[in-house]
């Protein structure tokens, strides 16, 4: 199995980044705007506040979400050796490389206009540049749930075939996976509910509840 040691080290970097994200949902979400109006008032936390929790604190979101993401990939590689082997694993990291690389894209559009106020000073104002950046940041993270929900999935059907996972997490990444994909229709649940997933999987990484649940696993017997 993967190194106890890394195993736990992904679940510090896990909750790590989890709890980095709490302020930016705190301050809005860029699908909260209905009409011109809102839009205008949706940077009422102020330009500092704003930058600082969906700018600079996503950056940390990032940096450790790529060493969870890396240790999830190990666990799964280590635990599907002797099933399916490494394909499922890599949809898994590729999931989660599309969705932190969009993420990542949409927190820099998101931030777009309080940044260059807060850089630059107070420009002519232009209600069109407001609109298209919060629409555009909203669909970049339409985008990157996809990848999120692809993570979710793979990570639940190799834990329900190996039982590297408890079986209550896999079945609850299939809803959780779900969630995701409709990030369209319910954004705000669905961003938590994904945020809520990971932490769920790094307290587990971090007690010792990945790999040694007993579930279901195929042997290879050697003839």
């Amino acid at each position: 199995m993967y190194p106890r040691t890394d195993v736990r080290l992904g679940g510090i970097f896990g909750l790590l980044a989890v709890v980095v994200m709490i302020p930016a949902y705190l301050v809005g979400h860029p699908d909260a705007p209905g009409s011109p109006q809102e839009a205008s008032a949706y940077f009422g936390a102020g330009l500092g506040t704003f930058v600082f929790s969906n700018g600079v604190l996503p950056l940390f979101h990032v940096f450790f979400f790529i060493f969870f993401l890396g240790v999830l990939y190990g666990v799964l590689r280590g635990a599907g050796d002797d099933t399916r082997g490494g394909g499922l694993p890599a949809a898994a990291l590729a999931g989660g490389i599309v969705f932190v690389g969009l993420e990542a894209v949409g927190f820099a559009v998101e931030i777009l206009y309080p940044a260059a106020l807060q850089r630059f000073g107070v420009f002519e104002p232009d209600a069109a540049f407001v609109l298209v950046s919060l629409t555009l940041s909203s669909w970049l993270y339409h985008f990157c749930q996809v990848g999120a929900s692809v993570m979710v999935l793979v990570t639940s059907l190799v834990a329900l075939e190996t039982g590297v996972l408890p079986r209550w997490l896999a079945l609850a990444g299939l809803v959780v996976a779900l969630l995701t994909l409709l990030h369209f229709l319910v954004p705000l649940v669905a961003a938590l509910v994904g945020l809520l997933w990971i932490a769920a999987l790094s307290v587990l990484m971090l007690s010792g509840g990945v790999g040694s649940t007993g579930g279901p696993r195929r042997r290879t017997v050697q003839r």
